[in-house]
């Protein structure tokens, strides 16, 4: 478990919201890879930048990109939540499914993921009953917001 999860929380989410709006009818396996690959670079990169931005206004220092790299650094884990849907869609590519098949995965591998954060983090914190399906359904509910966005747009 990571130390601070958040950013594999929102690596997670983007990833599955970008799937969500895929349309498997339109787009190539080979489209779809590359446009969530940008889409988790350009999503790191102005997670850091924000990040760096706030740490610069609230300590009044300059901007240079030491200090950038450095945040960008601590925010990898933003990268990480994203791979694992992606490497989902890969496998689904690897073995023949079709891309609706594979969008499917993606985006219920992120549902996994954020519900397996927050059993993990319940379980740690040792929460049980009432307490931990209350944790994990605020989760389920984030992930099955995607689900309903995916059934809206399609």
């Amino acid at each position: 478990m990571l130390a601070d999860p958040a950013g594999l929380i929102y690596g997670t989410i983007t990833v599955a919201a970008l799937l969500a709006a895929e349309s498997a009818r339109q787009e190539t396996y080979g489209e779809t890879v590359g446009a969530v690959a940008i889409a988790l670079l350009l999503y790191w990169v102005a997670h850091s930048y924000a990040e760096f931005t706030g740490e610069r206004v609230g300590s009044s220092e300059p901007f240079t990109y030491q200090g950038l790299v450095r945040t960008a650094t601590r925010q990898l884990a933003v990268l990480l939540g994203a791979a694992l849907p992606l490497v989902a869609i890969l496998i689904c590519w690897i073995v023949g499914a079709t891309l609706n098949t594979a969008v499917s995965v993606g985006i219920w591998t992120s549902v996994a993921i954020v519900i397996g954060t927050e059993v993990a983090i319940g379980v740690r914190a040792e929460l049980t009953g009432r307490e931990l399906i209350i944790q994990t359904s605020v989760g389920a509910l984030l992930g099955l917001l995607v689900v309903a966005l995916r059934v809206l747009l399609h």
